[in-house]
């Protein structure tokens, strides 16, 4: 049997019993022969979600407003100062010159206009707010942002945008100088149920390279009901496929998690203690 036979019914075999392959190698296959193989995906890692018993305990006190990279500012008041400017400028006109040549004795007609200049300025002041602080997100923190969000809806979250619910919630204030805090406290009472917060910071030691810090909030009473921390690691896949090597099939390595998996694994494990919190209340 050729070579070449042997590693068709290798293929083959592998096929049927369900091993994902890698592309092969000039080691592996002759010159000139097409790549055939793929490499391993990740394998998905099944986990027990918590999404039903999460629907079933927020019930109808289920709007969230989630504050991502970001938190509360605990100022009760917004803070104002008179800024005062002023425009200085100066105008003038130049000489001006007007004459007629004559060829054998020169200019013969000359006229000059006298200059002119002054002095105006302007002054005017308005006011300038010092109010809550919005995180400025990169691309992939909105990604992540809105992975985490994609999986907790699927335990009947429902998100209220922060900057939607403020404008509403000030659309009726009046006054040079408004409490943009107090506006941002109302939205907070007036359309949502909880409070969620998180925050990340550097953390060698995690898959990501961020550790994550989640905490939950019910506006209605103040009451703290989630404060954790956690790398939020995938973890290495329970099955890992098999691979075609010189030396046969081995065990491949598994991918390196994507942030969108950090994403749903950040978002079970807060839906978990969601879900055993609301039992608690």
């Amino acid at each position: 049997m050729s070579r070449r036979t042997l590693l068709s019914c290798a293929l083959a075999c592998a096929a049927t019993a369900g091993l994902a392959m890698p592309a092969v190698t000039d080691a592996q296959m002759r010159p000139g022969q097409p790549a055939v193989l793929t490499p391993a995906a990740r394998p998905v890692q099944q986990v027990a979600t918590p999404w039903t018993a999460l629907r079933g305990r927020l019930g109808a006190r289920n709007r969230v407003m989630l504050f991502w990279e970001s938190t509360l500012d605990d100022a009760v008041s917004t803070r104002y100062r008179d800024v005062e400017t002023l425009d200085r400028g100066m105008h003038g006109n130049a000489a001006q010159v007007d004459g007629v040549v004559d060829g054998s004795s020169g200019p013969v007609g000359v006229a000059v206009a006298g200059a002119q200049a002054h002095l105006h300025q302007r002054s005017e002041s308005f006011v300038e707010g010092e109010g809550p602080a919005h995180a400025a997100l990169s691309a992939d923190a909105r990604s992540m942002q809105s992975v985490f969000m994609s999986e907790l809806r699927q335990g009947g979250v429902r998100f209220i945008d922060r900057t939607l619910a403020t404008r509403l919630a000030g659309q009726t204030v009046q006054g040079e100088r408004p409490n943009l805090h107090a506006i941002e406290t109302g939205a907070l009472v007036g359309h949502a149920d909880f409070l969620m917060e998180v925050t990340s910071s550097a953390d060698g030691n995690a898959a990501s390279g961020r550790r994550f810090h989640v905490s939950l909030r019910s506006i209605a009473t103040g009451e703290t009901l989630l404060d954790f921390d956690t790398p939020a690691d995938a973890g290495e896949p329970a099955v890992r496929p098999y691979v075609a090597t010189a030396g046969g099939f081995e065990r491949g390595t598994a991918a390196p998690a994507t942030q969108a998996d950090t994403a749903r694994v950040l978002a079970n494990e807060t839906g978990h203690r969601m879900a055993d919190a609301m039992v608690r209340r």
